[in-house]
């Protein structure tokens, strides 16, 4: 059999302009360019589209191919599959005309894909190149100083000979955006100050490019400059983008500021719509390290706005302590109080939570903190400090300064056992009022009791027994509770009366804690201020007062909102106990007086005049207890009028009377005009004197790998004891056993 010769078909092909129909059934195409190509029959679609797209010097991506026939040429035909080819070949003898264009996008796909992309960058002060066209406001790029001009089209970025740059930096994010939006690589054979010369990293490529600075000074010049590519499909498919973290962090800069918790992941997402090219995480990481440092400068400059701010923050906010030490000229210590939060903590219940957590900032150390409750148990922060970390120095300058802000006022302390915590409250408030909080004392506990072989539910049933022994309101409940603990196990007993019961169980603790056990108050703390941690001293301070500001806002609107004269937490409190009185019985034996019985038939006494019960629960908590529930119930008395006063809507609407006075920071001074060696040339205008002393970054020596982010909630826990499976000893495992094998 003969063979079959293959048609060749001359294909015109058409990219980058607009085709456009003549009255006289022709076609014309205005702008783009054209390139002949020959064609032979059976060529699959995939090879088609290659061989076409190295011709027109283009990238594959989202493309449409059209081709017209000899019978009409004002109608296009759409190229997607195998057989469209074959017929293309079929209905053309020797020449054809190919159009390629870019895919038609829809109302909704601009809708989807923009705001995400395009506007986001734009409000970023970016450039960003889609489809071939540079989009961008000139109040933005005024604002940003980035490429002050409006171009229709990304080759415009870099128009060539004689086009000037205001700065380098400006010169280098346009030459990475214009190679970016053309997909093509580029490296600096030259890259100092004074002249720059860049050409395209595939071998052979004609492209090239050089620029000087004029006179020594910012302005960069392009002297030369020809926009020629010479790439095939290889190229084109292992194309990699040259990318600059300070240029992209500059990109994102806006979007930081008012975003602080926006992720290297995010910038790697949006950076990958707007240019089509993914970037790792570790570079989308070091972008944001760089778009931190544009907006408040050098980490280790910071430091020395630090006294200027404090300041500032005391005479915004009247009675505000703001107060820090430094050490032979660098960063030690700060402390800082707002006034209306002070204000506010007289009409608070006098219990303060104490904590620390990590900063996960460039300089890292602690953020130590004191909390109270305020009507509604919910979080009202008193004072923080930043320090180096949690050691016996910087826990006492914190507590010192605790005792100016709080005065004469006795309060109770709840901390975890820190032990630079404990030794400073000693000497600053004394021994007696610091309360320990039960979940730390509890996980100690359990991990003594997995020692002696406890587990599972007999390890639950002690714990169980330590919550009720801390609950006990007298001596009598304390040593019942003791005696079933020490006939599960004597050293469970003896581990609880080692560890000073006079500090966390209510039977022994000598002041009104308010039933306060636990220090889950300061773990709200840290959560709170996590969007904070990981940034520099200034932004912590200046991103602390707005976020208080919205708390005492929002938290003083709520509570004249509230209808009931308590607050929501306060109110399912008293249903709980509500709950628990049904099954009770009482009887009065004078208008203000009853006697209730419990469901196992004890007797306790309730006095309304005196709001107390013999179980002394509303006592120490202020809330009525099941008790006094069951006794009010068709007494004539209103349960909200037991609560205690400071627990209730009028003393939540004094806490939060005071708000946060607005701190002017127009006039911050510009750390990139600082001059540690001329702080005279600073006029008073600009906020800072010349008696500020320079304060340098702390000594920190930063750790090997990443910093961790999850903080270690108990500091004073004991490790893990391992115990081993085969003798039940603790200290060892099955593997490393001498004990003699049981008979």
């Amino acid at each position: 059999m003969a063979n079959v010769q293959q048609k060749t078909l001359t294909c015109f092909c058409y990219w980058g302009g607009k085709r456009t129909v003549n009255s006289n059934c022709t076609f014309s195409y205005d702008g783009g360019f054209s390139k002949a190509v020959l064609l032979k029959e059976g060529l699959k679609l995939f090879e088609l589209i290659e061989k076409i797209c190295a011709a027109l010097k283009t990238t594959v991506g989202e493309k449409q191919f059209f081709y017209n026939t000899n019978r009409d040429k004002t109608k296009c035909l759409l190229l997607d599959d195998e057989d469209t080819v074959a017929m293309m070949f079929h209905c053309n003898e020797d020449e054809v005309d190919l159009f390629v264009e870019e895919p038609p996008r829809s109302n909704d796909d601009l809708t989807a894909v923009f705001p995400s992309t395009r506007e986001s960058l734009l409000a970023d002060n970016t450039v960003v190149a889609s489809n071939n066209v540079m989009e961008m406001t000139n109040s933005h790029t005024k604002e940003m100083g980035m490429i002050p001009y409006l171009p229709e089209d990304v080759n415009e970025i870099l128009s060539g000979k004689g086009q000037l740059f205001d700065s380098p930096d400006i010169f280098k994010q346009a030459l990475m955006i214009f190679a970016a939006s053309n997909k093509f690589s580029f490296k600096y054979l030259d890259n100092s100050k004074a002249y720059y010369r860049v050409v395209c990293k595939v071998e052979g490529c004609p492209w090239k490019l050089t620029a000087t600075c004029d006179g020594g000074g910012d302005v960069v010049r392009v002297i030369g400059m020809k926009n020629e590519h010479i790439h095939n499909a290889s190229d084109g498919s292992s194309y990699k983008a040259t990318i600059s973290s300070k240029q992209v962090g500059l990109f994102f800069k806006n979007k930081i500021v008012q975003k602080p918790s926006f992720l290297p992941r995010d910038i790697c997402n949006e950076f990958e719509n707007a240019f089509q090219y993914r970037m790792s995480y570790k570079q989308g990481w070091r972008a944001k390290e760089q778009a931190k440092e544009c907006i408040s400068g050098p980490p280790s400059s910071c430091f020395h706005l630090l006294p200027w701010m404090c300041r500032r923050l005391e005479d915004a906010i009247p009675g505000t302590r703001a107060v820090w030490t430094s050490d032979e000229g660098k960063f030690k210590q700060l402390f800082v109080s707002y006034g209306c939060s002070i204000a506010g903590f007289k009409y608070c219940r006098p219990v303060l939570k104490l904590d620390a957590c990590f900063l996960t900032g460039y300089y890292r150390g602690h953020c130590l903190s004191a909390s109270a409750h305020d009507a509604d148990d919910g979080l009202y922060p008193l004072a923080y400090a930043i320090v180096s970390s949690e050691n016996d120095d910087d826990w006492l300058w914190f507590l010192q300064n605790l005792k100016e802000v709080i005065g004469e006022r006795r309060v109770v302390l709840v901390t975890d056992r820190n032990t630079s915590l404990l030794n400073g409250i000693i000497k600053v408030f004394g021994g007696d009022c610091n309360a320990w909080c039960l979940r730390h004392l509890k996980e100690n506990f359990s991990r003594f009791a997995s020692s002696k072989g406890f587990k599972n539910e007999r390890r639950k049933a002690a714990l169980k027994i330590v919550d009720q022994i801390a609950y006990a309101r007298t001596e009598n409940i304390f040593n019942f509770h003791m005696g079933r603990l020490r006939g599960m196990d004597p050293d469970l007993a003896k581990w609880v009366e080692d560890n000073n019961p006079n500090h966390w169980s209510n039977a022994y603790f000598p002041y009104k804690r308010w039933d306060k056990m636990y220090t889950n108050l300061a773990e709200c703390y840290n959560n709170w201020i996590l969007p904070l941690r990981d940034l520099d001293i200034m932004q912590f301070m200046t991103g602390h007062v707005t976020k208080l500001t919205d708390m005492l806002v929002r938290k003083r609107a709520a509570s004249c909102s509230w209808k009931l004269p308590v607050g929501p937490q306060i109110e399912k409190e008293i249903k709980e106990h509500q709950l628990v009185a049904r099954k009770y019985m009482h009887r009065p034996t004078s208008p203000t007086e009853f006697t209730v019985l419990n469901t196992h038939q004890k007797q306790f006494a309730v006095k309304f005049d005196q709001r107390t019960c013999s179980c002394l629960a509303w006592q120490m908590s202020g809330v009525p207890c099941a008790h006094a529930c069951r006794a009010i119930q068709n007494s004539g008395f209103s349960i909200y009028d037991m609560v205690d006063p400071m627990m209730c809507k009028s003393t939540q609407i004094l806490i939060y009377e005071n708000s946060m006075s607005p701190v002017p920071l127009h006039d911050m001074p510009p750390l990139s005009s600082f001059d540690p060696s001329n702080l005279s040339s600073y006029i008073t205008d600009e906020g800072m004197t010349c008696t500020d002393p320079v304060i340098n970054p702390p000594s920190t020596k930063r750790g090997s790998g990443r910093p961790k982010k999850r903080r270690i909630e108990s500091q004073t826990q004991e490790r893990d004891t391992v115990n081993c499976s085969r003798c039940r000893e603790p200290g060892h495992n099955r593997s490393t056993c001498k004990a003699p094998i049981p008979g």
